[in-house]
């Protein structure tokens, strides 16, 4: 999919965010998200957990897997340094990249490490 993801801090009755989607023909959709908190984020996350745990032969949901959390914390990353960067255009690492890296960084303190 090409297009571009605007994310912005917004008051609309309360705070939260709002996110535009600009698909390649330009054409707009945008959704407001209030703060839900850390707190709320992890109640989700534990209940979600519980139920997945107790629930005999079910597959976890998809965005509990370490994958979406890797794809998580490389938006993240790249949202922090977009910012850092005055809003310029930087790339989101994808899974891969970031398995890499941390794979290459552990064969390399393992073989500093003998």
């Amino acid at each position: 999919m090409n297009g571009t993801l605007q994310i912005e801090r917004r008051f609309q009755g309360q705070h939260g965010y709002l996110i535009s989607l600009y698909d390649a023909h330009g054409e707009c959709k945008s959704s407001f998200f209030p703060f839900s908190g850390v707190t709320e984020e992890l109640k989700a996350f534990f209940n979600d957990v519980s139920e997945n745990t107790l629930k005999k032969d079910s597959q976890p949901e998809h965005c509990l897997s370490f994958v979406e959390g890797a794809r998580d914390v490389a938006l993240l990353e790249a949202m922090l340094e977009s910012g850092s960067k005055q809003g310029e255009l930087v790339h989101v690492k994808k899974f891969r990249d970031i398995y890499q890296v941390k794979m290459t960084k552990s064969v390399d303190q393992a073989g500093r490490s003998m």
